[in-house]
């Protein structure tokens, strides 16, 4: 019975729950299957698709399983909710690469998660972030996948310019450190703009990734710190970038 049975929509919380345990390694892909079977007659199959797909969307990689909109729907919304703005932006693209997989690949039309997406397009930030660094010149460090486990910056991507792509896995790591306040100024986007705001920051690589030239192994806790966009780009403003203490002393400073 439970090979062929839909998941209930009431069972999903359940399910993206038990997915995100396995995405921080509290618990196995293989546990959280095996305890999600005993508590409900679900497919085995169906579970390790939906763990796989949410792993998939927050580190940006095209899920190649589908699942019905309810589910994407949920996972967006409360990645949103649990992981932030940029983890929020990154499982958004990785729907778009799920659907053009799907469009392109293997010629079958997805309408109603193309307008699903639609729907969330108004919450990402991409679009304005894009925007604002072309218009001011700087290219920030962004994420590229994690390889083997292993936290690795600054592989090169051409697009329109280069621009250094960094992991989201250490992005997550740090402000789960630090926290989403900025380093400099101590800026706290929650408590100024309420639940809109909260997880929102950015986050600055200690160590200037585009004057390296080639890959390297970062420590989130030790590489990173969160920062609010204006002192990131102030920390840019020179190259090599400026020091957060450097910063801060700035901001006491022209603070009397």
């Amino acid at each position: 019975m439970a090979a062929h049975m839909k998941i209930p929509n009431e069972w999903i919380p359940e399910v993206y729950s038990a997915a995100v345990k396995v995405y921080r390694g509290r618990i196995s892909k293989d546990d959280a299957i095996e305890q999600l079977a005993k508590d409900y007659p679900l497919n085995s199959a169906s579970l390790s698709n939906m763990i796989q797909n949410l792993d998939g969307m927050l580190k940006g990689k095209t899920p190649k399983r589908t699942m019905k909109n309810f589910t994407w729907d949920y996972y967006l919304q409360h990645i949103l909710e649990d992981f932030g703005q940029e983890a929020f932006d990154t499982a958004l693209q990785a729907v778009k690469k799920h659907v053009d997989y799907y469009e392109h690949q293997r010629r079958v039309r997805l309408p109603s998660l193309r307008a699903l997406i639609a729907k969330f397009e108004h919450r990402t930030s991409i679009k304005a972030s894009v925007h604002t660094r072309e218009a001011t010149g700087t290219v920030y460090p962004d994420e590229i996948e994690d390889l083997a486990g292993v936290l690795t910056e600054g592989a090169l991507l051409r697009i329109t310019v280069n621009r250094y792509e960094r992991d989201p896995i250490a992005r997550q790591r740090c402000i789960e450190h630090y926290g989403p306040v900025c380093a400099v100024c101590r800026f706290d986007f929650e408590k100024r703009y309420g639940a809109i705001g909260a997880g929102f920051i950015h986050v600055h690589h200690l160590v200037d990734i585009a004057s390296i030239g080639g890959a390297y192994h970062v420590d989130p806790v030790r590489d990173l710190r969160p920062v609010c966009p204006n002192c990131h780009a102030m920390l840019h403003r020179e190259r090599p970038a400026l020091s957060i203490e450097y910063l801060a002393q700035s901001i006491a400073t022209a603070s009397g």
